[in-house]
Formats: C-alpha cells, structure tokens, sequence
C-alpha cells in the first residue's frame, strides 16, 4: 500500500466545469486587468469584463457551428490573450480542448486534426494552419471561408452551462513514461482537484501581477500560471515567444510583476544578468528540472526565492515547494494533499526509488486497475517530505552493470564554475555497454579535463563522467526541459586510408556525423561503410584539397547534405620527397606545400563562413624541430603550425577556436609507409627508416587508439582553452583517453 499526505482543508470539487471553476468568482471583478498580453510586440489589455464577454461570446459561435458535448475542438496559436479565450470558450461550450504546438510541422498538425475527429479549429493565421473543410476561427487576417475572430467573440453567448466532473476537458500531448508521444485524456475532475491541491501549499493573491513564459498549452503553464492567475482575480501578463532574461527584467519593471512562472533556462540566464526588481516577491521554475547552482544564483542575483515544483501531464502538479517555507536545496517540495504515494524498489523513500501515484488529479487513462500511475521517475524522501527527483528510470545510465542517474551528475557538472550549462547522457562503450558523457556550455576558457577531475573527486567511480564534449548551447524542448545536443558534424580530409581513416572511424563511433574527403572515392566509399557498419553515421566527397574549384564544390555540397559543420580535421598530406634539398625534385617539393599547407589553408577557406567549432590541422613533431632529408614535409608542417596560432588570433571573440594536433609516431599513415617500404639502398631513406625503427624499439611511439581517442577529444572541445597552440596527445588527456 502506499501513503497519502493528509488533505487538511482540501477537498475534492463537484461536478463543476473547470471553465465555471476558475472564472465564476471573477464575476464582479469587471474593469480589473485579466490579462496584459506582450506577446505580439505591442501591449494589449484585457479586462475580466472583457475576458468574460469573448469566453461566452465564442461557446456561442462554437454551438452554432456544431460543437455540441464532448466534441474536440482545435487551438493553434502562441501564448496570447486569444489562446485564454480560446480555452475557456471550448469549455464554455461544452467541448474538448486540443492545443498544437506552434513549432510542429503542418503535416503533423493535419494528421492530428484529422486523428482526433475534430468539430473545429481556432488557428493564428500568422501560423499558416492546414487547409480544412471545419468551421474555423482566425486569429488575425480571416483566411477564405473562415470567421474573423472579433466576429466569433462577439456572437450571442451559448446558454448552456456544461457539466464537468469525468467529462474530458483537455487532450494533452505527453511523451509519457516509456517516451512515446500520445494524446492524453485529462478531465475537469482532474484539473478542478488540482487547482485545489496547488492552492493547499502555494496561492496566488488577487494583488498579484503574474508572469508567465512557459506554454499555456502544456501542464506547467497550464495549471501553475494561467488557471490560479484568473481563479484568482490576478493579472496574467504574457511574455514574448522566445523569452529572454533582458525580456524579463523589462516586463517585471513595467508591468510591476509579484510573481512569474519561468523555465529552468531563463533562471540560468537570470543567475548571470539579473539584479534585484522591487515588486517582484518569488519565482517559480517548473517544466524541467532546475539544477541547484542555477536556482541558487538566480536567488541571490534578484534577492527573491526562486522555489521549483514536479508535475507531468497525467498528474499535474504532483509537489511544491510550500509557500513560507524554507526548502531543502534541489528538492521539488511535498507531495499535493490527497495524493498516495509508494516508491518502486524503496520501501520509503529514503533510497532512490520508481514513484507511483494514485489521486484525483491523476488521469484514468494513465492509471492501472488500481489506480496507481507510474510516473518513470526516481526519487527521494526525506524525513520531512520533501521530494527530490533523482533521475528517469528509462534513462539511467549503465555502466559496468551499475547505474548512473543523469541528473545527478549533471548537478555535480554545473556546480564547477566554469561551467553555466550541462546534459549528461549515456553513449555506446564496447568495454562498459555505456559511458556517463557530459555536455557542457563553458563560461570560462578551462580545460575538460580539469571538469571530469573536478566531477571524478566528487562522485562515487563508477559515477565518473568519462568522455566530455564542449558545446554552444544545450538545446532544450519548449518547456524548458535539456535535450541531447544534435550529433557534431566533422569533415575529415584525406579520410580514406592511413590515419586519416582511423581519425574518421573514431569520430564516428563517437557519435559524431562524419563526412571524409579525399581524391580516392573508392576508399572513401569503405571507409563510409565501415562507420556504417559499426553503427555510426557517414558520407564521403571526392575532392582534390589543391584544387580550389574542388573544394569549393565540395564543401558546398556538405555544408548542403549537413545543413552546416561543426569541426574540420586537415588531415589530408603527403610526405614529400626525400634527399638534401638540392638533390630532390623541386616539382615534388612544392607539391608538398602545396598538400600540406596550402591544402589545409584551402579548406579552411571554404569552411569557415560556416563552421561553428574547431579547426584542427593534424601536424607533426617535424614540425617543431625539423627533419632532414624531409624539407619539404618538415617546413610545410612548421609553416602549418604557425598558421593555426594567426587563424586563432583571427578567430578571435567568435567562439571558434584552431587547433595543431600532432598525433604523435603512429603505426599508421606516413610512418607505416616508411615501414612497409623496408630498406631502399637510398641513404637518407634508410636513415629515416632507421630512426623510425629506434622510435619504434625505444617506445616513442603512440598506439593508434590513445591517438584517435586524443583527436576524439579535440574534435569535441578539450583543447579549446589551448586554442592557437602546438597540442600533443598528452595533452589533452581525458577521462576517456585514460581508462581504457
């Protein structure tokens, strides 16, 4: 059996639409601002008068035009003062809410439509919603056989007064607890019981100024922010879409915002630029979780709480942060009254367990026989109650057959502070089945290594973050929740044989998408198959890197297949001739240059108006100390290395960064042709053999994993602070480098 936290005062409403519930004691509220929609660029106000009036005039239309009991009835908007009329007219008539998300595609929106079976549609025609032979509303300029929305809003109000109860009042998309995206059936019970829960531990006052940011259409906007903000006589101000800090701190000051509804990315942002504003009291971060650091820094920037609850879309709000009360760091707060609660795999809470949960608020639907919801999420219990959330059941990581739970590494990460942003997620390993990899967006020009070493002092082993990618930014889905970083894209020359083969197929077991080039298609193709084969993503373009129509073409073509490039790897060379430099064939000689230098330069040309990352040129300890015999491969090396450190200085400020990585003496490439070819007679052939021989005997060389890992590690970011300069594999030593 599970445990119920006491309902107290709460109790569970009747059979009251959620539409009659949350407007009906506004009835006298007439002049009062409802809303203050900014969403649009310009300030719109909207009275309770105002709002009750469209909200009735619209059901009107609705029933007219067909919408009886129970019937769905489309919304497509922005968050908008249309949106919150759009809601409460559907409910008002008696019908089905179902809100599409702005940012889907048209082909989704119509597969939906068609789906569900729905009576109408009220759409933002700035929008550009699918054709459809249902009555339609237009929010804006009327589209042919549609009706102006001032005209449905001014119609003769429905007379009917639907009831509530079991009835189902929204169709809520959820990714749900296996991940799968459904439709879920939410009732007015639902909500109605839920507003109640909410207003047991947090309340928002008929004074308060209300900012929201979140959608309106998912739970958290929802059912935290526009539902209690009218219930309770408030004012409900509408942010832009996007949302910004700098929007923040002007909307608050205008508007005199008491209270706002933000998402976790907004709060990081706000923890860097905020500053205490006079009328705000609290902020509420929900729709993902908030990491600590972050949440904290806010605080102290804008001098107010900055509290977090729990919710999904078949529970609502599952727990607050109670108002008054001082919460424990990185908890979500108690559990609403009148919720059971047990926790699968925990007997109560105090060691990480699978929450399940049966109460009013909880969609049938998503419930068992019995009741009970499993949510997919872990989590805690305290002594007191409070809730702390520590991972995703379907999302641990499993390493070495222990699991590792992402949220709570990404909580060590982001408190290193160098660090504002990561995403931890598990990645293939052939040895561990997976490895905990971090996603970090730097404040601070640091090495990677010095956050895994950072992260490895304060986590148990096993917990250990073992491969690190910088990033621009961590990408997050509309409710502010972190998502997995697209797959960096790589352009590797000179990628179909040698070390510039082996580079390309470390890249792509990776993760990376890689694309190889080089004049020989047919070792491109293999090489394309071979990343295939292991499971990675590849594609190969023919080109000659001193042919600069080639490389134009070429790289246009990739920049077209990609969408973009992320890192460029100049790999592609030769080794040039060999003898005294008076001896060798000058053609041969400058053909060298011409590869090596000018080559990579060439590339780079073409890359660069586009390229988001990294440069790395694959250069060589000749190089540094030259070689004879080998002129033309040494100076063109060195003239290499030279040109990263001006191209970093010319990157600048941009975020871009050049690299010269020296892969070391690797059984491969140019070393593994010199000893293929064995003794020649030639001297100064056989004395490089020689030496290379001695390298080889004394240890100096690199093994060909410990060098493509190195290039790996590179590629993504762990040697960015080391832009400009001459870089070595022991230099970029990463927890992945050292523990295979």
């Amino acid at each position: 059996m599970g445990d119920a936290q006491p309902a107290a005062a709460w109790e569970v409403p009747a059979e009251v639409n959620l539409h009659d519930h949350v407007l009906r004691s506004t009835a006298a509220a007439g002049d009062h601002l409802a809303i203050v929609d900014l969403s649009r660029g310009a300030r719109r106000e909207w009275t309770y008068a105002r709002l009750r009036a469209a909200v009735a005039g619209l059901a009107g239309w609705l029933r007219r035009n067909g919408v009886t009991d129970d019937d769905v009835v489309v919304v497509l908007t922005e968050n908008s003062a249309e949106f919150v009329v759009a809601y409460h007219g559907i409910l008002a008539a008696g019908g089905v809410v179902l809100a599409l998300d702005p940012r889907d595609t048209a082909e989704h929106w119509r597969a939906t439509i068609d789906t569900c079976g729905a009576k109408a549609l009220i759409a933002e025609t700035a929008l550009k919603p699918p054709e459809s032979a249902l009555p339609v509303v237009c929010v804006g300029a009327t589209t042919p056989g549609g009706t102006a929305w001032e005209d449905a809003v001014a119609a003769e109000p429905a007379q009917a007064r639907p009831s509530g109860g079991d009835r189902t009042a929204v169709l809520m998309s959820s990714s749900g607890t296996e991940g799968v995206p459904k439709l879920v059936e939410v009732t007015h019970r639902n909500l109605t019981s839920n507003l109640g829960q909410i207003d047991h531990l947090h309340l928002v006052h008929g004074d308060d100024v209300v900012l929201s940011v979140p959608p309106l259409r998912h739970i958290y906007g929802m059912q935290m922010a526009m539902n209690p903000s009218l219930r309770a006589g408030a004012t409900l101000v509408l942010g832009s879409t996007p949302f910004s800090a700098e929007d923040f701190l002007r909307d608050v000051t205008s508007e005199g915002v008491s209270l706002s509804y933000l998402v976790p990315s907004v709060i990081a942002e706000l923890g860097k630029t905020g500053r205490p504003l006079p009328s705000l009291r609290m902020i509420v971060s929900g729709g993902a979780p908030l990491p600590s650091t972050d949440g904290t820094r806010c605080a102290q920037a804008l001098g107010v709480p900055v509290v977090q609850g729990f919710g999904m879309t078949e529970a609502g709000c599952v727990s607050f942060s109670p108002d008054g009360v001082e919460v424990p760091e990185g908890s979500t707060g108690v559990l609403v009254p009148g919720t059971e609660v047990k926790f699968l795999g925990s007997a109560d809470g105090t060691e990480s367990g699978e929450l399940w949960l049966r109460g009013p608020q909880i969609a049938p639907a998503s419930a068992d026989a019995d009741g009970w919801l499993r949510t997919g999420d872990l989590v805690t219990r305290d002594a007191d109650g409070f809730l702390r959330i520590t991972g995703r059941a379907k999302a641990l990581i499993k390493y070495k057959g222990h699991q590792v739970s992402p949220v709570e590494l990404e909580e060590v990460v982001t408190s290193h502070p160098a660090v504002s942003e990561a995403h931890v997620a598990g990645v293939p390993d052939p040895v561990a089945g997976e490895i905990p990899k971090a996603f970090v967006v730097l404040e601070e020009t640091v090495s990677l290594a010095e956050i895994t070493a950072y992260v490895a002092e304060r986590v148990a082993p096993h917990k250990r973050v073992r491969a690190i990618e910088r990033v621009g930014a961590i990408p997050r889905s509309s409710t502010g929740k972190r998502v997995r970083p697209p797959a960096l894209r790589v352009l590797v020359t000179g990628g179909g044989r040698g070390l510039g083969k082996t580079f390309a197929l470390a890249l792509g077991a990776s993760g990376a998408n890689v694309v190889v080039a080089g004049r020989d298609e047919a070792a491109l193709a293999q090489t394309v198959l071979e990343i295939r084969q292991a499971g990675g993503t590849a594609t190969h373009v023919a080109l000659d890197v001193t042919d600069e129509a080639a490389v134009t073409s070429g790289v246009a073509q990739v920049i077209n297949e990609c969408g973009g490039l992320d890192v460029v790897v100049n790999n592609a060379g030769t080794p040039g001739p060999t003898g005294p430099l008076w001896a060798v064939d000058e053609r041969e000689w400058r053909r060298a240059v011409e590869v090596n230098l000018f080559g990579s330069a060439a590339v780079t040309r073409a890359v660069a108006p586009v390229l988001t990352g990294r440069v790395v040129n694959v250069v060589s300890r000749a190089g540094r100390v030259g070689w004879p015999n080998a002129s033309a491969y040494a100076a063109s090396k060195a003239a290499l290395i030279s040109l990263t450190a001006s191209l970093a200085g010319e990157l600048g400020e941009t975020g871009r960064v050049a690299v010269a990585f020296d892969p070391g003496l690797v059984d491969a490439g140019i070393t593994r042709a010199h000893l293929d070819r064995g003794p020649t007679g030639v001297p100064w052939e056989d004395e490089i053999l020689a030496w290379t021989l001695r390298a080889r005997e004394a240890g100096r060389f690199t093994s060909t994993e410990v060098a493509a890992d190195a290039l790996v590690a590179v590629a993504t970011g762990a040697a960015d602070h080391l832009s400009g300069r001459y870089v070595r594999v022991e230099d970029v030593k990463t927890e992945r480098v050292v523990s295979r």
